[in-house]
């Protein structure tokens, strides 16, 4: 009996025993088992933090370079825009110039050939006198020649300074003689000018025989021949004469 009774308590005693130390391992696992738990969100967080200033180191990084890169951008722009500007404008600069001189230099070819032509007419107009021989015959001739130049010229719509600077220098290139000659002869050159325009019914025999008929008859149809020949004439009245 006795025996039973201690075997009884043993048992009791073991039981006590073992369940004491299950629920102390319980326990432990739980702790364990929440202090992993802890040690996995503080990871966690760690990371979500870790990510958050990496995303933003990104971002920044990402936007640092994309604002330089848009300042490089817009100052290569820039910089190609001034250069490109330069450039055109030195080309502008350069083509008006040669434009100029171009014009400088056909002004100056149009003004010889004007003088050269000139020249040709003053001869016409000095190589005769009043009072000698075929006077009337040449004093025709002489006052076509100076109206169809007129006319070929266009001298009313010339520039005044420019037709001014060719007749004098066709004048200045006469002789004394020659010189003499023009003044003697220039009343009726004037007045043979103005008759051709004016009344040319009596003249068409004389221009036959002075042999300028179809230059006569040119300008006589010539609208613009009457005030071609005033611009001439009155040129050469208020500056050689």
């Amino acid at each position: 009996m006795k025996k039973i009774m201690v075997s009884v308590l043993l048992s009791g005693a073991i039981a006590v025993a073992l369940t004491g130390c299950g629920r102390d391992t319980t326990g432990t696992l739980s702790q364990t088992a929440n202090t992993a738990a802890n040690t996995a969100d503080t990871s966690a967080q760690v990371s979500s933090i870790s990510s958050g200033e990496t995303g933003e180191k990104s971002v920044s990084s990402s936007s640092e370079n994309v604002g330089e890169s848009s300042i490089i951008t817009s100052s290569s722009s820039v910089s190609s825009s001034t250069s490109d500007s330069a450039v055109s404008s030195s080309q502008s600069a350069e083509a008006e110039a040669e434009t100029l001189t171009a014009v400088a230099v056909s002004s100056d070819d149009t003004d010889d050939a004007m003088v050269k032509s000139f020249d040709d007419v003053l001869d016409t107009c000095t190589s005769w006198g009043v009072g000698t021989a075929g006077a009337s015959l040449n004093s025709m001739n002489s006052a076509v020649s100076l109206i169809t130049w007129a006319n070929d010229n266009n001298v009313q719509n010339m520039n005044q300074d420019q037709l001014l600077s060719v007749v004098q220098k066709s004048y200045s290139d006469l002789d004394d003689t020659q010189k003499s000659a023009f003044a003697a002869n220039w009343r009726t050159l004037y007045d043979t000018g103005d008759s051709i325009l004016n009344d040319p019914s009596d003249l068409y025999a004389i221009m036959d025989d002075a042999g300028c008929y179809d230059a006569g008859i040119a300008i006589i149809q010539n609208a613009g021949s009457v005030k071609n020949w005033e611009t001439l004439k009155l040129l050469i009245e208020n500056n050689i004469f």
